[in-house]
This record gives structure tokens, C-alpha cells and sequence, in this order.
């Protein structure tokens, strides 16, 4: 029955977590970098990072596609390879009408991310407090667009896409990056300390 009830919290090598977190990290770096490039080329720079940072967590989740960390993964590289092809495909001239999608985005990666790290609080090698403040922050991420976005328009209807948007944007993905990549080395950290498999995986 317990068998029945739990899915394995991991089975990718720590090894390969570690190194999709430290990916996230420096694509968080890249992230709030964007201010500091010319406008117009932002949507697709943007819309690379994201492709970059979904095709990681694809890969995780395909090594790891029988555990806790492979759903949430796999859920969260779907969104964002979405996310990012629209960046990229579309004819976007600056980042303000792109801003409802990330806005999806956040929330819909947020509610996944709670929900994973509810169900996986008892599994040893959870690290599941790093799950639960990716959730928050990304819910709390899409919100602040979600409240900014009335403002934002007028100010750009009236005077273009203000370099104040363009940092608010860039923080707020810089940040989901970091603490997504953050949650990510934790995870692999804690499963190398504890150099076991998970007791779930057994026979699953």
C-alpha cells in the first residue's frame, strides 16, 4: 500500500541536478543582465533564456521522469519551452505584451511547485521547503505583474517601454531563476549527503 501511495521523490544522479541548478543560476545572471542591452532585441534574448532554461529541466525530468523532482520539472520545462517560443517566434517589439503570458507563467508554475512540495514534505531527500519558497515566489512574482500591469500600461501608452519596466521584468525572471536554481543544487546537495537511494524507489 505504501508503495501505491508514494512515488520516488528522485532518480536522476545528483550529479545531473546539481549541474541543471547551476545552469538556472547563471541563466538568473543573464537575467538581470537584460537592463543593460538595447530594447528592442529583448523579447528574443529573452525568449533564448527561457528555451535554454526549459531544454535543462526537460532533460532532468526525462532522467528523473518516475519522481517528484521529474513531475515538477517536466511540468515547469513544458511552460517555459511554451513561454519561450512565443519570445522568440513572435514579431514582439519590446517586452510589455508579453508580460500577460509570463504572468500565466509564474502562476501556473507556482501552483504546480506548492502542490509537489506538499505531497513530497515526508520524503527524506525532498528538500521539500526549497519547493514550497519556489512556489511562493513565483505566485508572488506573477501577482506583482498581475497588480503592476494597469500602471505599466498607461505609463507605456504614453510614453514608450520605460527602462523601469524593463528592470521589473528582468528582476523578476532573474529571481525566479535563482531560487528555482537554488532549490535545484539543495536537492542534489542533500541527495549526496545522504549517498542512499530514496526508500520509495524500491520495486516502483
Amino acid at each position: 500500500m505504501l508503495k501505491a501511495m508514494h512515488r520516488p521523490f528522485h532518480v536522476a544522479p545528483w550529479q545531473l541536478t546539481l549541474g541543471c541548478g547551476l545552469f538556472k543560476l547563471l541563466l538568473a545572471a543573464g537575467a538581470f543582465a537584460l537592463p543593460l542591452l538595447h530594447v528592442d532585441a529583448l523579447p528574443k534574448l529573452v525568449g533564448w533564456l527561457l528555451l535554454a532554461g526549459g531544454l535543462s529541466e526537460l532533460l532532468l525530468s526525462w532522467t528523473g521522469r518516475h519522481s517528484w523532482v521529474g513531475r515538477i520539472t517536466f511540468g515547469s520545462g513544458a511552460l517555459t519551452l511554451v513561454l519561450g517560443a512565443l519570445f522568440v517566434g513572435g514579431p514582439w517589439h519590446g517586452l510589455y505584451p508579453l508580460a500577460p503570458f509570463v504572468m500565466i507563467w509564474f502562476l501556473l508554475r507556482a501552483l504546480l511547485s506548492i502542490d509537489v512540495a506538499f505531497q513530497s514534505r515526508l520524503t527524506p531527500m525532498a528538500n521539500w521547503i526549497w519547493l514550497l519558497l519556489r512556489g511562493f515566489v513565483d505566485l508572488a512574482l506573477g501577482l506583482l505583474l498581475l497588480a503592476g500591469a494597469p500602471f505599466a500600461m498607461l505609463v507605456i501608452a504614453v510614453f514608450g517601454e520605460a527602462p523601469e519596466f524593463v528592470r521589473l521584468f528582468s528582476a523578476t525572471l532573474g529571481l525566479s531563476f535563482a531560487v528555482a536554481g537554488g532549490g535545484l543544487c539543495a536537492i542534489a546537495l542533500t541527495q549526496r549527503r545522504y549517498r542512499r537511494p530514496d526508500p520509495f524507489m524500491t520495486n516502483t
